[in-house]
């Protein structure tokens, strides 16, 4: 798309009628709501009757309306349909009013943008002789949630014209940024300087600047710089010449308004103030600091908290009042509108005008670039932080911002059991079809039956028996309806609803230093927390805290740092140390507060270091003493240490602005923070950065440095760059720090004639290789250090292609990975520095517990094979009791005989040692193959551990998909990084941890938790609790379902199959709804087998979820066969009972059809009821309350019921008043139980499942 400011559209742009193409860009409204006023009933009827279940019931329903099929009461039977509909659809508009409130928040909340001024980016709007009919219509889109041209219409004429007023700005109360380079300046006079920026800004010229204007004023602004092509100032000075002879800025006007978020479109200047919401994506054009940066934070987007820099455009950023807007021309060519958060490409362009010399009259016109790159924009979502305001252009609105465009649900996942149960509803379809079609075969078989039926059948039955055959297979399946479980799905979506609220509640799993709970965030796979048989895990901020700590270092081959990392310690007690691991860690650190004592003694007797930390992590006494030697050694640590202040992204703040010493680093990864704040602490102190000066103080002494251009780092590049000029020196350097495979590709290996440099970075290779195997051997992360020098026609050269690539439209990150690579080569070795990252809190006893649960898990991670051993061994992950399999190749074949080798290896293995399985991500990149990926598979199987290093987020992904479905197994992934989103969609069950990396996990989870530790209680207790509440409580409903149905059936024998019903159809129309609806529901919610405590002290027991033990098809069919056997105890036993005529006292009636089948309902509501008891583990007072309850709202509804209905139900409470029907009602009941009550005696006796022993014991 193509944005003009101040200048209007080419002819090309325009249409042969005059209108502009493509300018119709979306408005800056949102809307997340689902429905509206107009859509909602019929887009919710539609989406719930996309439930084959609800369709099914409709049918019924309209089945039943026609009086062939003598149905007395229709409107009773669409009852339970209705108020099916009716909860969910309460259900559904409470949840999108909530979303509706937000959306109008967001959409009224209010920003700042010029007014009085023409956004030629917009259309003209011009009423024609249908404007009326387009605000009607406009009127019906808007409730139907439609944005068009005829909404717009509508909008505009309901508009109220609201007078615009001056805009009154206070920023007292942040008179300095944080990130202030001097720790002497004056924060008022800097505040004053602003404030007098930011009223140019905000207000017109007095009146008596406007009855004369300052004439300095405009020779300071326009006249200070030369005309020449090739300065930003004469770019910009360009961009007003024209611009000034066709516009006037007019005195008087009011130069800007709050408006309505809802109302700016694409093409607007909005200019945004500290903490304040950035309305639209926004290309920013100038800020209130020196060096035209700002500040953001991006926490709405993505979850990271750490500030981000922003940059101006250099061409725009002298742009600071009312009157450049209006004068600056120029446009933006912009790439369409797409999700991906970390790129944007555009160009902004304007045309230069130059006079000819010696030809006043004639101008020479070319046109001036500037790359547009995601460093310039400002995203909606985003807070403007620690900047006193910015000015912009918007790019994109509403839909087309990448907040929007990212706002896409995570893909929508059903259950396992969800799954499973769709083959037991499609079991009962058929048993409904043969109930059916054995009942209209029967009726059309007694039609011609000896008798007087047909001298009373009026004809109602037909004249053969073939038309009686086909009207009685309808009749028989509105009878039989309730075979097919409507309520289930609503109840289970009730249950799962509610598991998910008590896993949120759980006090257990909330983590206050971040005020963190677990957030459900997919309600409906509950159940699938208890069935998981694979974890797959990422290492950092996932099992570490990922707070790192600068511990070690390697320089000009000599090694600094002591101390004792966790893992070092870990390995020690494994190794039969004598000591507590308590013991050693004290031990440790009283060490290491001695050392840090002499150490710090030292430093002072060399230089002044006023910028110490509280904590310093990196301790060496002999490090300061080899500083001060001032010999080749202490040069190469001083450039070492120098490389690590200034090889960064990171921001320095101050944040205590009466001690300007006390220096924070805000920086986009945790190691990146680490090491700048490491070398502070050494006396290489990174100050800031202002413009493209970076200032540090080294070892006491300020110096400042010219940043000449940053690669920078991402995941594929594994390394980041700077390039720089000091400003006491014309040479240009390189520094470069990434992961050591990354940087020894890129060293230099032809020396010339220089044998002696040769020799020194052989060595210094070999001795930094070895020193670095040693961290990773203590569990350490690690990073090389590199450097060049550049000659300036080198970088002239490489400059010049490098700004190209950046201010390319398409394919710019190619283009530019491409020239970094050019430059980024022939490099020196400098050394290597070791992070610590702690495990977090409780990790190696959650791994144990999961271990003994009979998961797998398989840790995935970016690291050193060497350093993720040691991790494995500290977080128990692999114990001495395993034999290690190390599979590692560089090639294809390598590969194939390597796993072949490694599965012999295990093989012969069996039964004496478990094993673990260590793999790289090169050898992983051929395993995955189609040839090798089932070797692999088996392999992994063979093994209790498996470590996955150095792969990159694909391979996650591949990795997860290929246990899944090879092994069609339950997967859980979980991690806290963007390098983990693809693994965490991937799986079954994806959990994200919300850390120091950023939500971008969180987002893309199931699952949000705040430690890893929190896995066991998610798993070992609520997902174990969900699969068995969750499989009794679908074997419940089917129980109940299908004695009720099998009840009608056995009566049709008496009746020649004609379809009549022994009851009274409001009892039929209940029985789901009120009569046995809650006892199976509050089973679902409350029961429990045994409690949190004992689930996590006999973790074993989780693997009744690994082997489906409740959720069996056998549990199903058994389940059915009771449900037939109890169904005929219920009719048979009252029916021969009765059948020898009336015993009622008073002589009533109590054989007729209705009074029988009254009685055999109320067996039957409280043999269903009763089956939930029998499947209960813990009879609670509430779930004894809610059983009760239910059967005797069964009694009540019959006795009030039968006041009323006079024609077939009066007077049948009367049949509960004798001593007969309670001896009838407790046999039956007892003779319906006996079976099953034997069957789970000898079940429990002989063949117990794991709970049933825990709870014996």
């Amino acid at each position: 798309r193509k944005i003009y400011v101040n200048m209007p559209p080419p002819a090309s742009e325009y249409d042969d009628k005059g209108n502009l193409i493509d300018h119709s860009y979306v408005p800056n409204r949102i809307r997340t709501a689902k429905y509206t006023p107009l859509s909602f009933i019929p887009k919710n009827l539609f989406e719930q009757f996309r439930n084959i279940a609800n369709l099914y019931f409709l049918f019924l329903v309209i089945l039943q309306c026609i009086p062939l099929f003598g149905v007395t009461e229709p409107g009773v039977s669409a009852i339970p349909l209705i108020v099916i509909l009716i909860i969910t659809a309460i259900k559904d508009g409470i949840e999108d009013a909530k979303r509706n409130q937000s959306d109008q928040k967001v959409n009224r909340a209010k920003t700042l943008t010029l007014s009085h001024w023409k956004n030629v980016n917009i259309p003209e709007e011009t009423k024609s002789r249908f404007h009326a009919l387009h605000v009607a219509l406009g009127f019906f889109c808007m409730l139907a949630g439609v944005d068009n041209k005829y909404t717009h219409a509508y909008r505009l004429s309901t508009a109220k014209d609201v007078p615009v007023s001056k805009v009154e700005l206070n920023f007292d109360d942040d008179k300095s940024p944080l990130n202030e380079v001097d720790e002497n300046a004056s924060s008022e006079s800097a505040s004053l300087n602003d404030d007098q920026q930011q009223q140019d800004f905000l207000a017109p010229p007095s009146s008596s600047a406007s009855a004369s204007p300052a004439p300095q004023q405009q020779k300071n602004f326009l006249g200070k710089v030369r005309q020449r092509s090739d300065t930003i100032g004469s770019a910009f000075n360009s961009m007003f010449a024209s611009a000034a002879r066709r516009k006037f800025y007019r005195p008087g006007t009011i130069p800007h308004s709050e408006v309505q978020w809802q109302d700016l479109q694409v093409g607007d200047y909005v200019m945004i103030r500290n903490d304040e919401d950035v309305p639209a994506d926004i290309a920013i054009l100038s800020t209130s600091e020196k060096d035209n940066l700002c500040y953001v934070e991006t926490q709405n987007l993505d979850g990271e908290t750490n500030l981000k820099v922003r940059e101006g455009l250099k061409a725009t950023s002298e742009l600071r009042s009312v009157h450049d807007c209006e004068r600056a021309f120029f446009y933006f060519e912009s790439e369409p509108p797409h999700a991906n958060l970390y790129s944007y490409n555009g160009v902004m362009r304007w045309n230069i005008e130059q006079p000819v010399e010696d030809q006043e009259e004639e101008c020479v016109s070319h046109q001036k670039t500037e790359a547009v790159t995601y460093n310039n924009l400002l995203l909606r979502g985003c807070v403007l932080r620690n900047t006193r305001w910015a000015i912009g252009i918007i790019v994109f609105t509403g839909d087309d911002t990448k907040i929007m465009l990212n706002s896409g649900k995570t893909p929508s996942k059903r259950s396992k059991m969800a799954k499973a149960t769709n083959p037991f509803v499609i079991a009962n379809f058929i048993l409904l079809a043969i109930l059916c079609i054995i009942s209209s075969a029967l009726a059309s078989a007694f039609f011609s039956a000896p008798g007087s039926a047909r001298f009373f059948d009026f004809g109602i039955e037909g004249s053969s028996g073939s038309y009686l055959g086909f009207i009685t297979f309808w009749v028989t399946l509105i009878l039989y309806q309730n075979i097919v479980p409507i309520s289930l799905y609503i109840s289970v979506e009730i249950v799962k609803t509610l598991a998910a609220y008590f896993i949120y509640a759980d006090i257990d799993m909330y983590y206050e230093p971040t005020d963190t709970p677990c957030i459900p965030k997919t309600w409906n796979i509950s159940d699938d927390l208890g069935q998981i048989e694979y974890i797959f895990s990422d290492k950092t901020g996932t099992l570490t805290q990922n707070v790192m700590e600068a511990r070690k270092g390697t320089v000009n081959g000599v090694s600094y740092g002591i101390g004792k990392t966790e893992t070092s310690i870990g390995a020690e007690i494994r190794r039969g140390s004598i000591y507590s691991e308590k013991d050693l860690d004290d031990a440790n650190l009283s060490d290491l507060d001695e050392a840090r004592r002499q150490m710090y003694q030292k430093q002072d007797d060399l230089f002044e270091n006023k910028y110490l930390g509280p904590k310093p992590t990196f301790i060496d006494p002999k490090f300061f003493a080899d500083l001060g030697q001032q010999n080749a050694h202490s040069t190469a640590m001083i450039h070492f240490f120098t490389t690590l202040a200034l090889c960064h992204t990171a921001i320095a703040e101050r944040p205590d602005k009466q001690n300007r010493h006390i220096i924070d680093y805000k920086a986009q990864s945790p190691d990146e923070a680490a090491l700048v704040a490491s070398a502070r602490d050494l006396g290489f102190v990174f100050l800031g950065r202002e413009s493209n000066t970076l200032t540090a103080e080294i070892m006491g002494e300020k110096k400042k440095y010219e940043l000449l251009n940053v690669l920078e780092f991402n995941s594929t590049r594994k390394r980041m760059s700077v390039i720089i000029r000091p400003h006491d020196s014309d040479r240009i350097v390189l520094l470069c720090k990434g992961a050591d495979s990354v940087i020894y590709e890129r060293l230099c290996s032809d020396f010339g004639d220089q044998h002696e440099l040769e020799k020194q970075q052989v060595d210094l290779q070999a001795s930094t290789t070895e020193h670095l195997e040693e961290f990773a051997n203590e569990g350490l992360r690690t990073l090389c250090l590199a450097y060049r020098f550049i000659s300036p026609k080198e970088y002239k050269t490489w400059n010049r292609r490098f700004q190209e690539a950046s201010a390319a439209i398409y394919n710019r990150d190619e283009k530019i990975e491409q020239v970094s690579e050019e430059i980024e080569s022939n490099m020196l070795l400098m050394g290597g520095t070791a992070i610590e990252d702690r495990l977090q809190d409780g990790v190696p006893e959650t791994i144990a517990k999961l271990a003994q649960s009979g998961i797998k898990l398989w840790v995935l991670t970016g690291d050193k094979t060497e350093t993720a051993i040691n991790i494995g061994f500290s977080c128990n992950l692999i114990t001495l009791d395993m034999e290690l399999v190390i599979v590692k190749a560089d090639d294809r074949d390598d590969t194939l005989v390597e796993l072949e080798k490694a599965i012999k290896h295990t093989d012969s293995l069996v039964g004496e040692k478990r094993c673990a399985l260590v793999i790289d991500g090169t050898t992983l990149k051929y395993a995955l193959e189609p040839k090798t990926k089932d070797l692999v598979l088996d392999l992994g199987m063979r093994c209790a551990s498996v470590i996955c290093c150095r792969v990159s987020p694909k391979q996650k992904a591949q990795v997860v998909n290929l246990v899944k479905k090879g092994l069609k197994v339950m997967t859980l992934a979980i991690g806290d990084g963007a390098n983990d989103v693809s693994m965490i969609q991937e799986a079954n069950v994806g959990i994200g941890i919300s850390g120091v990396e950023g939500r971008q996990a969180v987002m893309a989870s199931d699952y949000a938790i705040a430690q890893f530790r929190f896995l066991e209680k998610l798993l070992l207790v609520h997902g174990r609790w969900s699969y068995l509440r969750t499989a009794e409580m679908i074997m419940g409903f089917f129980f109940k379902n299908i004695v009720w149905t099998f009840v009608l059936f056995w009566y049709q024998i008496f009746c020649q199959f004609n379809g009549s019903m022994m009851f009274e159809y409001a009892l039929v129309a209940l029985y789901n709804l009120i009569f046995t609806s809650l006892p199976i529901i509050f089973l679902g919610i409350w029961d429990q087998d045994v409690n949190a405590k004992v689930s996590e002290l006999y973790p074993e027991m989780y693997r009744m979820g690994l082997r489906n033990d409740k959720f069996k098809p056998w549990r199903f069919y058994m389940t059915v066969l009771d449900a037939i056997f109890q169904s005929s105890v219920c009719f048979f036993f009252p029916y021969m009972l009765l059948l020898g005529g009336p015993l009622e006292p008073q002589g009533r009636d109590q054989n007729g059809m209705y009074e029988l089948g009254t009685i055999v309902s109320s067996i039957a509501v409280i043999v269903a009821n009763f089956f939930v008891m029998t499947s209960l583990y813990s009879f609670t007072w509430i779930q004894q309350f809610i059983i009760w309850i239910s059967i005797l709202v069964y009694y009540a509804f019959v006795c009030i019921y039968a006041q009323f209905n006079t024609f077939i139900f009066a007077g049948h409470d009367v049949l509960f008043g004798t001593g007969c029907y309670w001896m009838m009602l407790i046999l039956t009941i007892v003779a319906c139980f006996l079976p099953r009550i034997s069957a789970m005696h000898f079940l429990h006796q002989y063949y117990p499942y794991d709970n049933d022993i825990v709870r014996e014991q």
